[in-house]
Parts: structure tokens; sequence; C-alpha cells
């Protein structure tokens, strides 16, 4: 009978290495070890070969602020900075901006345009929840843009908005009429961050803004983020606000599990915890390292264009050539891909002060002054007696009436009758020494000739001599980059015979002045948007708070253009924009200075961070769930 072959045990393996010698013993061991490593090196090449790496659900990370939250609430964030990053985080709107700074849709899953521009039919999707759990819907947005709309409520919004009617067509969907076409809507749709229903109805104004535990402690949104935990110092000001990862995120949730905002005082504080290494982002100016990152933002000079000498287009024109600057068009050319504007007013200081003396404006007593000689707004050269009846008469009666002892019943009818004689007369003798006397006379004869003509226009529409000096008032905040440029500003105007009086304002002041236009001249940041937008600025209709044409200026062509813009599109749209661009140019209402990008330390273990342009600083967080900071392998 065979004896079956058994797999040797462990003490006879045990015996294989006793009966080895040293070489084989050797052998062994090399090739055990090649054995071993060839494979690891298979599995590993295994793996990584059926495996990709992707960003892990890892970390906390820490961006510093100078300065205090107020409201996170969509309808009053606009207001703050701080409020609307927070905001940006913790709520949703119906569209957003992507890394490119392109508009496409958020809470929408789709729309049409329909009627010309005039109406949007879209739903949202249906896997939204608020933070509470509670399912976002059409209601949700309805009550928002009603909210928005309500004057008593006050939001910085309602402009925006004024016109728009929303109507339900179903669970998720719901039709937008616009009043009239309007191209830069989208936009409206952007900066809209809608509101839960459930948490605000029924809360008036003051509810609304003074709810501290939902505009600060616990507000509810349906953003990537929730506000986890707000830390407090012994004073009651905010120290720090934790936002933890929202997992029921709609769109893909972010990697980064909290943000923590920590606030400080002041701008040195801040850094020191950078260097420190306690903080992990922050916009600091011209901090070497940070990323540069282009915004439709810069800063600008308003110049009043209804005071003197500030209302003469070729006096604007002169300040604009005899100031150094960065900026060639308020319109942004390279941002908004426009075409470069053909004529520009360059520094040129001998085209400037030639446009000056060509307008009068010679240095006198250090300070360039045009003088204005005392003369007549209007020449009486017709002779007139009772029958006349022309446009002289008008004027004669005109001037008449503003004499009531002489004319007491002040009608301006363009024919000489009974009544413009009798006050021919009496005006004849009370200047008699200069119209009857001469002429011998002893009483008015109620007629006009030569000598009541010439004393007429000695006397009526005359036009005072007066001096117009280039000396203006600056106003502007306590930024240390406003400061700077408006030193800057006067110590270069000044060497031309311009004065400048510089006056420094905080920016609770500096609202007060910018509602009232109360300025020669102001020095103060411009924010354009997405879509760039001329109304606010350029439109003779936002000459008034709340509109941000804070030069006043008033162009009928510019209105037209401005009117036409809203409504246009493509090529037809850029060309119009051109247009008005070249218009602003030549009028100059503003003098344009310098950009004002976006300056963003970000740590090297922060991976994902992408972004070249904003349109302002809260969209440094549009792509927030492409950041991460550690990376894992999953398999295909």
């Amino acid at each position: 009978m065979t004896k079956q072959n058994r797999w040797p045990s462990k003490k006879q393996w045990l015996q294989f290495f006793r009966v080895l010698g040293k070489k084989e013993k050797a052998f062994f061991a090399i090739v055990f070890v090649i054995f071993v490593a060839s494979l690891s090196i298979y599995i590993h090449s295994i793996y990584i070969n059926n495996t990709i790496v992707v960003p892990a659900n890892y970390g906390h990370i820490r961006e510093g602020l100078v300065g205090q939250p107020q409201l996170i609430n969509p309808l009053y964030s606009s207001i703050s900075d701080i409020d609307k990053d927070l905001v940006e985080l913790v709520f949703s709107g119906l569209m957003k901006y992507n890394g490119q700074g392109e508009i496409i849709p958020d809470l929408i899953s789709d729309y049409t345009i329909e009627d010309n521009g005039k109406n949007i039919v879209f739903t949202i999707k249906e896997n939204v929840l608020w933070h509470d759990n509670t399912p976002l819907t059409i209601d949700d947005v309805i009550f928002t843009i009603d909210l928005v709309k309500k004057t008593e409520y006050s939001s910085p919004l309602r402009t925006n908005w004024l016109g728009v009617e929303i109507e339900k067509t179903s669970e998720y969907g719901a039709l937008l009429t616009l009043r009239q076409k309007y191209t830069g809507f989208e936009e409206s749709l952007v900066n809209l961050k809608i509101m839960p229903k459930h948490i605000w109805e029924g809360k008036n104004f003051q509810a609304m803004t003074s709810n501290v535990q939902l505009n600060v402690f616990h507000p509810i949104g349906s953003g990537p983020y929730k506000i986890e935990k707000v830390n407090q110092n012994g004073n009651e000001t905010i120290k720090s606000i934790v936002l933890q990862r929202n997992n029921n995120y709609y769109d893909n949730p972010p990697y980064i599990n909290r943000i923590e905002f920590v606030f400080f005082d002041n701008e040195d504080e801040l850094k020191r915890n950078l260097e420190k290494g306690k903080i992990d982002l922050a916009s600091i100016a011209n901090y070497e390292g940070a990323q540069i990152i282009e915004m439709p933002s810069y800063y600008n000079l308003f110049l009043n264009n209804q005071k003197k000498p500030l209302n003469d287009k070729e006096t604007r024109q002169a300040l604009t050539m005899l100031t150094t600057r960065e900026l060639k068009s308020p319109f942004l050319s390279s941002f908004y891909n426009l075409p470069e504007p053909q004529k520009t007013f360059s520094f040129n200081e001998e085209e400037g002060i030639k446009l000056l003396e060509k307008n009068g404006y010679v240095i006198k007593d250090g300070i360039r002054t045009k003088t204005i000689e005392k003369s007549s707004g209007f020449q009486f050269t017709k002779n007139m007696q009772v029958g006349s009846n022309n446009a002289e008469v008008r004027k004669l009666q005109e001037c008449l009436s503003e004499y009531q002892d002489i004319y007491p019943s002040g009608t301006i009818s363009g024919y000489f009758g009974q009544e413009t004689k009798e006050a021919v007369i009496l005006f004849q003798e009370k200047y008699k020494e200069d119209i009857l006397i001469p002429n011998n006379l002893t009483k008015g004869n109620g007629i006009v000739r030569a000598a009541t003509i010439k004393k007429l226009n000695e006397v009526c529409f005359v036009v005072p001599g007066e001096e117009i000096k280039m000396s203006f008032v600056l106003k502007t905040t306590d930024h240390p980059d406003l400061v700077k440029i408006a030193n800057n500003i006067k110590e270069q105007w000044e060497k031309y015979g311009i004065k400048i009086e510089i006056k420094i304002y905080n920016p609770n002041d500096i609202k007060k002045i910018i509602s009232n236009r109360d300025f020669d001249i102001l020095l103060f940041g411009v924010q354009l948007g997405g879509i760039l937008e001329p109304t606010p600025f350029y439109h003779s209709s936002q000459r008034v708070d709340p509109g941000l044409n804070l030069s006043l200026y008033q162009s009928t062509k510019a209105d037209e253009l401005i009117e036409e813009i809203r409504t246009l599109e493509g090529e037809k749209r850029l060309s119009a924009l051109s247009e008005l661009e070249a218009l602003i140019i030549e009028d100059a209402p503003v003098i344009p200075l310098y950009a004002l990008n976006y300056h963003y330390i970000v740590n090297e273990k922060i991976k994902g961070f992408a972004i070249e342009k904003i349109v302002e600083p809260s969209k440094r967080f549009v792509e927030i769930n492409k950041w991460y900071i550690k990376e894992k392998r999953i398999w295909k």
C-alpha cells in the first residue's frame, strides 16, 4: 500500500534551516527577500493601477478678518464684507458664479427665458434641505423675494427687484416676470440668497434685524456650511465663529470639515497671528506671497458735476490729464473683455495746463483763477411803444416785473399795452438822472428809446462779475490707501495751482456725505458686478441716494444708451457699451485711478484653490467644495 505524501510539519520546516550550509542560507535569504519585495511591488502596482487619488474629508482651517459680524442675513449682508462672507457659506442662491466667473444654476435645476427676455420659467432642485432638515421649496423663494421688495424691510437689494413679479407654478416651480427685458438680471439671481419661510414668516423689520440668535448664533441656511459655535470674549464681542461642513448639502459637500473665522480689532493684530501660524487665510493688501485675484473694483475720484468749475467738461478733462493713474477707463475693459477705448485722457501735463489756460484759468495768488467780468445776459436793441409785439417786449416785461413798485401785476405777454406803458413811465422816472434829465424831460413818456434802452441794459439780466478759483475740498475715508492717494493728488495738483484741502472721515460719516452728495471731490472705491451694469453709476435717475451716480452726471445721450444696453445681448450689447464708454471718457464725470484687486494669503497646506477672477471678496468661496487638505486613494 502506497503511503500518501503530506505537507511538512512546522517542526520539519525548522529542521530545514539546520541542514543548510552558510552559503545555502545566505542564498535562500537573498531569494526570499527578492520574492517578498517582488510580491510587495506587484501588490502595490495592482493597488496603484486600480485606485485613484481624491481629496479626503479632513481638517480645520482658520481665516482672519478685521471687524465684527453684525447680520448673517441675506437681506442685509451687502452692507458688510464680513456678513457677506458668512452668508456666502451659510446660504444658497438661485444662481451662482463658478471659478471662471460665469453665472451657472445653483438652487435652480433648469430654466427657460421667454417673451423676449421678460419671463423666466424655472424649477428648483427637489433634494435641498435647510440646516434644520426642513425641505426647501418654491414657497421659500417667493417668501424671500417678497421680503426684499417690501419697503418696510429696507433691504439694499430692493432696487434690483422693483417691477419683478413671481408666480408659483408648482411645488418646485415658478414664473418670474420682468417689467422689461434686462440682460443683467441673472446677477440679481446670484445676489439673492434664499431665506427659510418657516423661520422668518411673520417677523417685522425690528424682529428681522434684532434677532441675534437667528442673525448671528444660529442662522438657518442651505449652504455648504452651517454655524456650529460662536466664541465670545469677556466683553461680549465675537472672538470667532466656527462653521461645520453641511453633510446634507445638495451639491458636492466640501472636503474641509470646519472653517473658523477669527475676528481682530486691526490689521496689525491680524498680521501678527498670521505670521505666528495661527491663521491660514487672510486678505492683506500688498502682503508678500499673497495671491492677487482680479476684481471689477477700483479707486475713483468723483467730481461733483453740479459745482463750479467742475460743471465744465473741459475743466474735468484737464484735471484728468493732470492726474497720474493706472486706469484709462471707468469700465475696466480688460475684466469684461471689452475692446480697449480708442480715445482716453492719459497723463499729459502740457495739454492739461493748456486746456485750463484756454478756459481762462491763470495763476493768481498761487491759485488758478478764472475772472468773469460783469455783463448783461440780454441786450435790448429795439425801440418800443404801445402796440409793439415781439420778443423784446417780453424781455422788457420780465425785467419790469422785478420791480414790484413799477409793474405790480408782472404780466408777461409780449404785447406792449397801456399797462406796460405806465410801467415804463415809472421806470424812466425812477432813473430820471440817466434817462429824463439828459434829454430835458421832466416826466416819463412811456416810449422806449436810446436812453431808456441803455439803462435797461445796465440793470436788466445782469450777470455779476466773479472769480472762479480752482480750489476744492477732497473728502475720503480713513483707509490708509485712500489717505495716501489723497495726499499724492494734493501734492501733484498743487504744482499746477490747483488747491486741495483733504478731509478724512470714518466709514459712518462718509456714508452721510455720500447720501447728501456733500462734496466737491470724493475719493472712494467702486465695486462693479459680474455683468457690467452702468445704470447705477451714470444714469441721471441715480443722482440721488441710494443711486450711485455720485458725480451727479447728467447726459440725455448717456441715458438713452444705458436704457438700450439693458435690453441688448451679445455683440450688440458690447458695441453699445463701447459707445457709452467713449461718451463717459469724453465727458469725464469721474477720474478712475487704480484697480482694487483682492490680495489673499492662502496657507500652502490648503489645496484646490485656483481662482484668478472674482466679482467681490465673498466670491472667493465659490468653489469652497473643491478645497482640501489631505488626499486618499479609492478603488476605481
